[in-house]
């Protein structure tokens, strides 16, 4: 910023009278037009930040994403790739007669699932969830707190964020009852064990985790219901059973979808 030159304070003896006192008037009238504008640019520049304090620097300061550990064995994106399309092909043909199997109603099914049983171990009670589970689920839960319960321990998850639903498997023969549909959810949460009594840390630690399991929901009456839950280790076994439709429901579906699709398909 280029500033105006100081004027110096008018002195009366630096007044010289040329043409009387009409003239010393408009020489002070011109001194007090330069002593103003100095003034207002000091008072501005006192106003404007000239340089960023510590904290400002700091806050400009790209923020580092904090890491999460992925927990159990991840499943490669190839792995899976071909066996998600196909599944999302399937579900997309048949959910136009069927909105049971419409993608987006499926995914919220599990993750909703996946919340209520996780919520429930935590809790070490099934209440709640007997009308959401199959039977034989509902025993394996059961036991699975009734052994928390003995240990005097809770299996802390605290708060769960599903960060995606994968459809890698749907059985839709002719019978409903022996529709069924199995995701892999990915999710992010803490996992440790803590004393019931005094809270204190049994196993594990209290850091966030990132986790996969493979999930099977049974088709019932009223609802999808949670039937079966697999490690993400268990990968090979979930991939090893195809996609399943009635052999009415294959033949159109098969006039317009892909080699690569089909071949992950079983018509019965």
């Amino acid at each position: 910023m280029v500033l105006s030159p100081t004027v110096p304070p008018l002195l009366a003896s630096d007044v010289v009278y040329y043409g009387g006192p009409g003239c010393c008037c408009s020489i002070f009238i011109i001194w007090f037009f330069f002593w103003a504008i100095n003034k207002f640019r000091g008072e501005f520049d006192r106003g404007q930040k000239t340089h960023q304090t510590e904290e400002e620097a700091l806050d400009d300061l790209p923020k580092k994403k904090k890491r999460v550990m992925f927990k159990g064995e991840k499943v490669p994106d190839w792995k899976i790739a071909g066996r998600v399309k196909a599944t999302r092909a399937v579900l997309k043909f048949l959910s136009y007669t069927d909105n049971w199997f419409d993608p987006k109603y499926v995914a919220d099914v599990a993750e909703e699932g996946f919340r209520l049983v996780k919520e429930a171990i935590e809790a070490r009670s099934v209440k709640g969830i007997e009308r959401r589970v199959t039977p034989d689920c509902l025993e394996d839960l059961k036991a699975e707190v009734q052994e928390l319960r003995r240990k005097h321990e809770v299996h802390v998850f605290d708060r769960i964020e599903v960060t995606d639903v994968r459809p890698v498997q749907v059985e839709a023969p002719a019978g409903k009852e022996q529709h069924t549909f199995t995701v892999l959810i990915s999710a992010k949460s803490r996992d440790f064990f803590e004393d019931d009594e005094d809270g204190e840390l049994t196993r594990g630690d209290h850091l966030v985790y990132a986790y996969q399991e493979f999930w099977t929901f049974r088709r019932s009456e009223k609802r999808w219901l949670v039937e079966l839950i697999r490690p993400s280790v268990d990968v090979d076994n979930v991939l090893e059973g195809k996609n399943v439709m009635a052999a009415v429901e294959f033949a159109e579906f098969a006039e317009t979808a892909e080699d690569d699709v089909k071949k992950e398909i079983r018509p019965v």
